[in-house]
């Protein structure tokens, strides 16, 4: 993966993997404004799918009120931006972008429209390919401490962070997952982990490459303190 230039190597920058549905507990709408303030404290910024639904638009508008729009980065395939209320001003984002022969990416800023600015900069790609390999960049450039937390979501927040967690595996990445198990969320997920261990799916030097944590408050240290496994495979996968 080729990482994008120009940022502070020494600020961490965190991607977060969430739903973009609230759920049915406050606490998990709770659970993404806390961690979205523990950002704030670890002069972090954060990378996420660019929805502002559920918790995903949680999390981004809760930084953004308290680090300002450029601690915030969202990419989303154009094909998702009808389902997010600020749809408008993003086509015709794309569009200027277009015709000026520009990368459909636009800052937002407070004051430009009452959707811009509260979700941060939003940078439209063309899959949803693009958009985890745009993420990961950006985790790949930041400062020690980065890495990736999963927050509670559906199919779309587990496959991403499988993703991650397999591409740690592979050697593709060295950067640290947590799981934020709010309230037993991810208790099977757990339970999983450790039966594919036991029945040698998964090497027992390999379970904890995703660790969990069941406060908030844990996050940012438990990715400060990353070390990656011992069981991850040594491979070279070029510059992309």
């Amino acid at each position: 993966m080729s990482m994008p230039s120009g940022r502070d190597e020494q600020q961490p920058v965190i991607c977060v993997f969430c739903g973009a549905q609230p759920g049915n507990s406050p606490e998990y709408i709770a659970a993404a404004r806390a961690l979205a303030h523990e950002l704030h404290a670890a002069n972090a910024k954060l990378v996420y799918g660019g929805g502002t639904k559920g918790l995903m638009g949680e999390v981004a508008k809760t930084l953004v009120s308290l680090s300002g729009p450029s601690a915030v980065h969202g990419f989303i395939p154009k094909a998702l931006v009808a389902h997010y209320p600020d749809a408008d001003v993003s086509r015709q984002a794309e569009s200027k972008a277009q015709e000026d022969g520009k990368q459909p990416e636009r800052m937002l800023a407070p004051g430009s429209s009452p959707a811009e600015g509260e979700y941060g900069r939003i940078t439209i790609v063309d899959s949803m390919h693009e958009r985890k390999q745009k993420m990961a960049e950006e985790i790949l450039a930041g400062g020690p401490g980065s890495g990736f937390v999963a927050l509670p979501g559906g199919y779309g927040t587990l496959e991403e962070v499988a993703e991650v967690v397999t591409w740690n595996q592979l050697g593709i990445h060295d950067r640290g997952i947590v799981l934020l198990n709010v309230n037993g969320f991810w208790d099977g997920l757990v339970t999983w982990i450790e039966m594919a261990a036991q029945r040698g799916f998964v090497g027992q030097a390999n379970k904890g490459i995703m660790v969990e944590c069941k406060e908030v408050e844990e996050v940012i240290g438990v990715l400060k303190a990353y070390k990656p496994s011992g069981g991850r495979l040594n491979l070279s996968w070029g510059s992309k």
